[in-house]
């Protein structure tokens, strides 16, 4: 793996523990939570990040994301397992990819080209951006983030 991807993977191990930190931490009977009408509950979102990396992932080896083409797969809401093993199928098989990725790759996107790195960096961001929404979550829930949760971003 090129040194710069291999400095975005492990950018995203760790967010992605977080992630797993997050899901394995929570209550089943909050699973259907939702702050509000408009925003999916915690299940959902966390299939969410999951389709969204699969989008990523299609992008990185056809050269062109479609966020059209994101699969709806709402089975894998009913079991913390089953979302949890749907995450390491996706982060299995990005690392996978990246191991031969070529740097100077492409991604085509509505909006124009970007090269493969900006491509991983916007998924790096997205994964942190619902980060920051399951924080919001679990206050409104009154839930405890874990541990690695209050270190990571510096949570009381």
């Amino acid at each position: 793996m090129l040194p710069e991807i291999t400095q975005w993977a492990d950018a995203w191990r760790a967010a992605r523990a977080l992630t797993y930190d997050f899901l394995r931490s929570l209550p089943y009977a909050i699973m259907n939570f939702s702050p509000h009408p408009g925003f999916g509950t915690l299940a959902r979102q966390i299939r969410h990040v999951g389709e969204i990396q699969a989008c990523y992932l299609e992008a990185v080896t056809t050269g062109q994301m479609d966020f059209a083409a994101r699969p709806h797969q709402r089975a894998l809401e009913q079991s913390k397992e089953r979302l949890d093993a749907y995450l390491q199928e996706q982060d299995a098989a990005l690392l996978e990819v990246l191991a031969e990725a070529d740097l100077g790759r492409s991604i085509k996107w509505s909006s124009g080209s970007v090269t493969l790195l900006t491509h991983l960096l916007l998924l790096l961001q997205h994964e942190t951006l619902h980060h920051g929404m399951w924080i919001f979550y679990a206050k409104i829930a009154e839930l405890d983030l874990p541990q690695s949760w209050r270190d990571a971003w510096n949570l009381e």
